[in-house]
């Protein structure tokens, strides 16, 4: 449906090009779309100028097959509202791609400036990891993380920042990124997790703790390090 409307979006382009088409003839593609396809839906000419502005913005058609298309039509829609540059779009739209980011997530990634946190902070994953592994870890951290979110005054007690988290756990979860879960104790879940999901080639699981570092703005944390902590040996 996306690639269909790309098509349609550069036939107008190409028209107003070529032929001078403006406003009026939109509505009157319209009229003519919806008596020739009556079952389909997307043929308002609200729809149509967003098609447009769609095709406009996304000139190379391989670029849309590969990844714009594979993410639903509104959430496109939030790309060129919200994004304001092409490299940006694409960054989004990939990650959207890649994480099924429905629309709102999507937002709130952008409107929260993930593109110029992700992969950001301070970390000894080079010399704690293989290069294949540091790499992958330190793409998933940010710096700074943003928890404004959580509402708390400074200085905060410990249990108000426990309460706040519970209460914005898909928030917290989301801000923190892929890969991560809300968990207690860790070497208790890093013991349940080698008990009940280690398969026999993996080696023990690994805990990552997140200290705080240098003094942070309201609700705005910059991870100074990370430990590594085994269940074995």
């Amino acid at each position: 449906m996306v690639l269909m409307y790309w098509d349609i979006g550069k036939t107008i382009l190409d028209r107003q090009t070529r032929e001078g088409w403006g406003a009026k003839v939109i509505d009157r593609l319209s009229h003519d779309l919806k008596e020739a396809f009556p079952d389909m839906n997307g043929l308002s000419t609200r729809n149509l100028k967003y098609v447009r502005k769609f095709a406009q913005a996304w000139p190379n058609r391989e670029i849309v097959q590969r990844t714009v298309a594979q993410i639903p039509w509104r959430t496109n829609l939030a790309l060129l509202e919200k994004c304001p540059g092409p490299e940006t779009r694409l960054w989004y739209a990939a990650k959207a791609a890649e994480n099924g980011c429905s629309r709102n997530i999507l937002v709130m990634q952008i409107e929260s400036g993930l593109h110029k946190r992700e992969g950001k902070a301070i970390n000894n994953f080079e010399l704690a990891l293989p290069p294949s592994d540091s790499n992958m870890a330190a793409h998933v951290f940010k710096d700074p993380y943003l928890f404004d979110f959580l509402g708390t005054a400074d200085p905060r007690r410990e249990r108000e920042v426990e309460q706040a988290l519970v209460d914005h756990i898909q928030k917290f979860l989301l801000e923190l990124g892929a890969g991560f879960a809300f968990v207690g104790q860790l070497n208790f879940y890093l013991s349940a997790v080698d008990d009940l999901m280690h398969h026999p080639d993996d080696k023990p699981a690994i805990g990552l703790l997140l200290l705080q570092g240098e003094k942070s703005d309201h609700g705005r944390i910059r991870p100074a390090g990370f430990f590594q902590t085994h269940r074995r040996g």
